[in-house]
């Protein structure tokens, strides 16, 4: 049976195309390879395993190595002690050697659980395991939360390079680090919420973590207007909804703290919650440049918050300009979702709000203490990202930040050079994000003639 030509083709094109092996090519496919894993998003997946696993190696071989030093795990231990031997519920009275009680209950609860686990003081090799644990989740929300952002691998590295931040977790064991991993989930929950048809699982889940980590340690605040706009946006702007998470959220802080807030309420708000409280200069390692009764004076302290302010409102309305008509409708119509984002619109928003809330309260903040370095280590990585910083130029800046951080005692130069590192590198975001909005502008403009 003679086989029907289609009409238009050749014999030379019905033939099936040969196999070609490509040529033989090492040093162009390590190059190719190399390139793969230090700039395709994709290689995190990768890495994970990876870095998970030599942390850990190098987490037992730090603990090996290295003594722990005492700094404020003993005092924890005396407040609890109180509490659980002595009966002590007053915030006013529960003290430990590096002095009062000043966390909310969440701590409380957790280092309850730590009491138990170290028997006290008698047994912090099993808390220096436990920790060892702490931060391995902690990395493994990291990473996953690299990946869903799409970060460069060679970013991502960075993560785990820090001295200091191995020395807060397993040799301080202070309670910053419980904090990060909440928050680190949140985020993490919070990512995934924008890209789930499904949000209301994501967001619910990001929430309880959040509440959680301002639970254990109120700086978690940082984030809390990057979380209400995050919020907002990912209910579609209903504003029933968004409260129904707010308070849910709220809740939470009256439950944990309910066996405090039953017998002594104003001395647990006024010592867990202190937004007055002073903090010595001497440890403080951003403001070392300036002097300790500038340092303590209500002008300045005032002035850091309302910039800290200024560059929120900036912040948020840079990158969601609708919030304030969308707010006024949600006012005069709570029960109605007022706007309705893409996953893309979601994903480069809510990330970014959430992130660049915290990292400018960290700039703003009144003082540093070397364990504050976990509040904002884990997001470098994805603000050298988000800067586009060049390949050779983004380690530079890292190592000048960490040589900041490992500078002991605080003084004028690290502390002049951590403001500069932490403001260039807003500065720069900034207007990369800026340009990347008009150059989008413009795009959309030539489409639409």
């Amino acid at each position: 049976m003679a086989t029907t030509k289609v009409e238009g083709t050749t014999d030379a094109e019905e033939k099936p195309k040969e196999f070609v092996r490509p040529p033989f090519d090492p040093v162009g496919d390590i190059k190719k390879g190399i390139t793969h894993m230090l700039f395709n998003p994709d290689a995190t997946l990768i890495l994970l395993p990876i870095l998970l696993l030599g942390e850990s190696m190098a987490l037992k071989f730090i603990t090996k190595q290295i003594p722990y030093t005492e700094i404020d795990y003993e005092a924890y231990m005396e407040q609890i002690d109180m509490i659980v031997k002595d009966k002590n519920l007053n915030y006013a009275e529960i003290r430990g050697g590096t002095g009062p009680l000043v966390y909310p209950a969440g701590h409380v609860w957790i280092y309850r659980f730590m009491y138990w686990v170290t028997n006290g003081m008698e047994d912090l090799a099993m808390g220096q395991q436990f920790f060892r644990y702490l931060y391995i989740g902690t990395l493994f929300f990291q990473l996953l939360t690299y990946y869903e952002l799409q970060i460069q691998p060679w970013c991502v590295v960075l993560a785990c390079l820090s001295k200091r931040l191995h020395s807060i977790f397993i040799l301080r064991l202070f309670n910053d680090c419980f904090e990060t991993f909440f928050m680190v989930s949140s985020i993490y929950f919070f990512v995934k919420a924008c890209k789930s048809k499904r949000r209301t699982p994501w967001v619910t889940l990001a929430s309880v973590a959040y509440t959680f980590a301002v639970s254990v340690k109120m700086n978690g605040l940082l984030f809390l207007p990057g979380v209400l706009v995050a919020i907002y946006l990912l209910t579609d702007g209903n504003l029933i909804t968004s409260m129904t998470y707010v308070l849910g959220m709220a809740a939470w802080q009256i439950v944990v703290a309910t066996p405090f807030l039953l017998h002594f309420p104003r001395e647990y708000i006024s010592g867990a919650f202190n937004f007055e409280r002073q903090f010595f200069h001497h440890w403080s390692i951003n403001w070392q440049f300036i002097s300790e009764d500038v340092f303590l004076g209500q002008l300045f302290q005032r002035g850091l918050l309302i910039t800290h302010i200024v560059l929120l409102v900036i912040l948020i309305l840079f990158k969601h300009v609708e919030i304030i008509p969308d707010g006024i409708k949600s006012l005069v119509q709570p029960r109605t979702s007022v706007h309705k984002l893409s996953s893309t619109e979601l994903v480069n928003t809510v990330p970014f709000i959430l992130i660049m809330s915290n990292f400018i309260g960290i700039i703003c903040a009144r003082s540093l203490h070397y364990q504050f370095l976990s509040w904002y280590h884990w997001t470098i990585p994805i603000l050298i990202h988000w800067s586009k910083l060049p390949f050779f130029i983004g380690p530079i800046w890292y190592v000048c930040h960490e040589w900041c951080w490992n500078s002991y005692p605080p003084n004028d130069t690290a502390s002049v050079l951590l403001f500069f590192c932490n403001t260039s590198l807003l500065s720069i975001i900034l207007l990369v994000e800026n340009f990347k909005f008009y150059l989008d502008t413009a795009l959309e403009e030539k489409k639409m003639q």
